[in-house]
This record gives C-alpha cells, sequence and structure tokens, in this order.
C-alpha cells in the first residue's frame, strides 16, 4: 500500500513495562469522572506493541477526547476538542524540563495543531490512525497488564493493524460498529460523549505502507539522552504523521539499532 504521509515528528521510547491502569468509568484523583479504554495488540508468545488510553473526561458536560500512549507516562498525547481545535503536545513539565532548547524545531510545546477534519459520510468522522506493522509487538507484556488492556491479535506475517478511531454524531445508527460490513473492521470499544456523539474504536487488517518516499529527517536527542542511550533493549518509535483525508496517524514501530554505526 502505497501511503501520500507526511511525516510530522517521532518519538522514540524505551519501554518499562510499568502500566497500571483499567478498562472502566474511573474517578481521577476523586474528582475528575471519566470515560476510557486501554488497548493494545499482542502475540501468542505473551510479547506486545505499545497500549494505548482514549479517554474522555465526563465533568462539566465536556466532550473532549483525549489519546496517549500509556508508556509514555502522560508526557505526551493528542487532544481532540469538542470545539473543533485539535493538537498534540508534550505536557507542560516535559517540555520545559527536557524537550526545550533541544529540539530546534519546537517553539512550544504543541507539536502539530489541526481542525477537526471534514466528515468522510454524513455525521461520521474518521479523526486518528494507528498503524502497526506485524514485526513492531515485540516487547513483553507486563503482569499488570494481561488482564486490563483489550488485547487485539497481531497482523499476519507481512501486514499491519490498522486501529480507526471515528466519531459518530448522535442522528447515526450503525449495524454493529462502523466498518464492519464495508471494510471488514472488528470492534475494540466505544465511548458515549456527553454531546451525544460516539467514539467508536475499530481495527483491521492492511498492507504494511510504503514510506519510502516519506520526508526524511534529522534526529535530536532529548536532556539527559545521548547516542549511547540507543544501545538498549527494546526500544520502540512513535511516527506521527498526516494523511491526505485530514485525519493524523500514528505508526507504532520497533527499532532495529545497526550496531555496526
Amino acid at each position: 500500500m502505497k501511503s501520500y504521509l507526511n511525516i510530522l515528528y517521532s518519538y522514540t521510547l524505551r519501554i518499562t513495562g510499568e502500566h497500571i491502569d483499567r478498562i472502566l468509568t474511573t474517578e481521577d484523583n476523586g474528582n475528575m469522572a471519566k470515560r476510557e479504554l486501554r488497548f493494545g495488540i499482542h502475540d501468542s508468545e505473551e510479547n506486545g506493541a505499545s497500549t494505548w488510553k482514549l479517554w474522555t473526561e465526563t465533568a462539566g458536560g465536556k466532550s473532549d477526547i483525549y489519546l496517549a500512549c500509556r508508556s509514555l507516562g502522560g508526557k505526551l498525547k493528542t487532544s481532540l476538542h469538542e470545539s473543533g481545535k485539535w493538537h498534540i503536545a508534550f505536557s507542560k513539565s516535559e517540555f520545559e524540563n527536557n524537550v526545550k532548547d533541544f529540539i530546534p524545531s519546537l517553539n512550544d510545546r504543541f507539536i502539530v495543531k489541526w481542525p477537526r477534519p471534514k466528515e468522510i459520510q454524513g455525521g461520521i468522522t474518521l479523526a486518528y490512525r494507528i498503524v502497526t506493522p506485524y514485526s513492531a509487538v515485540t516487547s513483553k507484556i507486563s503482569t499488570t497488564d494481561l488482564q486490563k488492556v483489550t488485547w487485539i491479535p497481531n497482523a499476519p506475517n507481512q501486514k499491519a493493524t490498522e486501529i480507526d478511531i471515528f466519531i459518530l454524531n448522535s442522528t447515526i445508527r450503525v449495524t454493529g460498529w462502523p466498518g464492519k460490513n464495508a471494510i471488514g473492521t472488528s470492534l475494540i470499544g466505544k465511548l458515549a460523549l456527553e454531546s451525544g456523539e460516539t467514539v467508536w474504536v475499530v481495527y483491521r487488517i492492511v498492507d504494511i505502507p510504503d514510506l519510502t518516499s516519506s520526508t526524511r529527517g534529522s534526529g535530536n536527542f532529548f536532556r539527559g539522552i545521548n547516542r549511547d542511550d540507543l544501545k538498549s533493549n527494546n526500544l520502540r518509535t512513535l511516527v506521527f504523521g498526516s494523511e491526505p483525508d485530514g485525519s493524523k496517524v500514528i505508526y507504532d514501530c520497533a527499532i532495529e539499532v545497526n550496531k555496526k554505526t
């Protein structure tokens, strides 16, 4: 599958396996109600890719949606605001302490801002994609995560799993879930928003995108990190990009370090 992705940013992380989460509606610090989903990809040998948290805070009647890679511990997240002003940004503390003055291309904590994309058809917005090649399912799953994440099976060899996040307005009635009949999606879960809209999370198997013609750039290290850290085992990278239809995509990949360089 040829991709015309415009790469915006990539983020490399070391997986530690420290996760404390649950799939339910919870109270955050006792005062902020949430509806949330946690999901990830695994194989038969208990290896996994990155795991994700998608949530909305119900206090105050808000219908903002947030997406984060759980291994980053809140340092970086996507915010899809009800206002239509969407962005990917570092937390204020992460930017001030570890990013500012170390990543020349970033003048503030926002990696990218964009408006809510046009509906792909009446009442349906394709908000986000997460694409994970079969070869990226390499991180050992922690015991804590085994019962606390919605796990989906890894793609077959030479394929990838595409997780799609759709927002449907209150007038749309679906049979099953979005894409079930048209493109063969499977359901991960859904979240009801205070606005009456519903967020659906589904997945399907796709060809591995060909990114050979995508933008190439140079890397920079965060504060306290240097080239020696690339010798670590179990490195992953998240590549953030923009698709022609206005949606954003994250490619979740494992890093193979060339020992000769």
